[in-house]
């Protein structure tokens, strides 16, 4: 019988055999100790015993981490026979193999299954997002989302930090900007990426721009304007100066997002502080037809914010925002998340040479407290599906499905607080339910992008869920 464990191993073998699980855990690779530090706190909050680093495990039950370099990035072997031994060839890795360890754990008796595995995933491209800018969300509730991250081998979490309602992040260079008493201090961040990384977690911080601004309007209107964020030399050096900020604030993290929808762009034609930066970039600013004029000057947007995060080192991932008459203007090096085949549609995306990510909003979306849909229906999501829910998607009403193609590299779970303060009593009893929405549907993204094709019945993942989310449960109580 299979252990219960999401995502499913690629490749599994057990018996009814058991091993007795030795606390002592011995690390053969400097690179992988943090992750070791972090298994022995979650085991002994686990199982009540205390584990430890050792320099030897023993045979009996001992657990061994070790380092083999012809192994990808992500994959992991695990055996479990009179000892186990875990190796990977990157910290990240390791955690997936430590938390397979982890979800294979009988927490009363303290034994696993005599087992070998060896396992990887089929998309880099894994994550779940969470609004933080629409309702303030207590810092520990950020570490529990990491833990979760780690649980379930979700590699990436997307942290939404702005928006109209708050601005979440410190800033040193335009402290203004930081909503007072709803926003995170330097300290804050510093240890959320530390806890971060030492799981194999990264996180995608998003400054949510040139739409959703209103913090930027507030704080420093005649720099960045009303409504969006004004297209002027002194604007956009700023903005460019933000990303830089941000890249700083996070230095573990590979992938920056930059935002990039739903603003209301047809203001840029109309506001006559863009004229001479507009006419600098050889863009006629009284042109006829306002809609290219504005798309031109988003598409210019979306790629001056990527060139910041480029000359970082750093991706930039932006939404799907921009429409297709301009995609000769947008590198394709950015990352695109296709989320309602409105603004272009995958397909469109997919010709124009852009990678996309899969964040569907049908079934992927989370609006606290009505989801809208099961952990069944996540679970029936593929990341070449798409079921488009606003009004001006050709899709409406019907579904998108496209065959794999190598340009979708993975699939996204997103939260969203737009309902929360009108529809809870307390904010903070609201981003605990959608905690739990999100807990709940984070195993089917992670088992959907570990495997683009199914390989296992939803009773049979659903059993699973079942037996393991007690466990995450004590690992958010694990010493921190």
């Amino acid at each position: 019988m299979i252990p219960h464990l999401i995502p499913l191993p690629k490749n599994i073998t057990c018996n009814p055999e058991t091993v007795a699980l030795s606390p002592a855990l011995y690390c053969g690779c400097e690179d992988f100790l943090p992750a070791a530090e972090v298994f022995v706190k979650y085991a002994s909050a686990l199982t009540g015993k205390s584990f430890s680093l050792c320099a030897d495990p023993g045979t009996n039950g001992g657990i061994h981490l070790a380092l083999d370099n012809t192994l990808a990035p992500e994959s992991y072997t695990l055996t479990a026979e009179k000892g186990i031994t875990l190796t990977a060839a990157s910290a990240v890795g390791i955690n997936h193999a430590l938390a397979t360890l982890l979800q294979l754990i009988d927490p009363a008796a303290c034994t696993i299954s005599v087992c070998r595995i060896t396992d990887q995933p089929d998309c880099q491209f894994r994550g779940c997002m969470i609004d933080l800018a629409r309702n303030w969300h207590d810092f520990n509730l950020l570490l529990d989302y990491v833990d979760m991250c780690w649980f379930y081998k979700i590699p990436m979490l997307h942290l939404h930090f702005t928006d109209d309602q708050s601005y979440t992040l410190p800033s040193r260079i335009y402290p203004n900007l930081s909503t007072e008493n709803r926003h995170y201090s330097l300290e804050q961040i510093r240890q959320l990426t530390d806890y971060a990384a030492a799981r194999g977690v990264e996180i995608i911080p998003e400054i949510d721009v040139p739409g959703h601004c209103t913090s930027f309007s507030e704080s420093y209107p005649e720099l960045f304007g009303h409504k969006i964020i004004t297209q002027t030399a002194a604007s956009m050096a700023a903005m460019k100066a933000l990303f830089t900020e941000l890249c700083e604030l996070f230095p573990h993290s590979r992938y920056i997002h930059i935002g990039g929808d739903e603003a209301a762009i047809l203001a840029w034609g109309e506001d006559e502080n863009c004229r001479s930066y507009v006419e600098a970039l050889g863009i006629d600013f009284d042109m006829p037809d306002k809609k290219l004029l504005s798309e031109r000057l988003l598409a210019n947007f979306v790629q001056q914010m990527a060139d910041a995060v480029f000359t970082c080192g750093r991706i930039p991932l932006a939404w799907e925002g921009f429409a297709e008459c301009v995609n000769q203007y947008v590198s394709k090096d950015i990352l695109l998340f296709s989320w309602e085949n409105y603004y272009q549609t995958a397909p469109q995306l997919l010709d124009g040479g852009f990678r996309i990510i899969n964040g569907s909003w049908n079934p992927m979306y989370i609006v606290t407290p009505t989801p809208c849909w099961s952990q069944e229906e996540v679970f029936n999501w593929t990341i070449y599906d798409w079921t488009p829910v606003h009004p001006g998607s050709p899709y409406i009403g019907s579904s998108l499905h496209i065959e794999p193609d190598d340009q979708v590299i993975g699939g996204w779970l997103l939260a969203w607080g737009d309902k929360i303060s009108s529809e809870f009593e307390t904010v903070a009893e609201g981003v605990l339910a959608e905690q739990a929405l999100v807990e709940e549907r984070a195993p089917l993204l992670s088992e959907n992008t570990w495997h683009v094709q199914k390989v296992r019945s939803y009773s049979d993942i659903k059993t699973a869920y079942d037996a393991l989310c007690g466990k995450l449960t004590l690992l958010k109580k694990a010493d921190r």
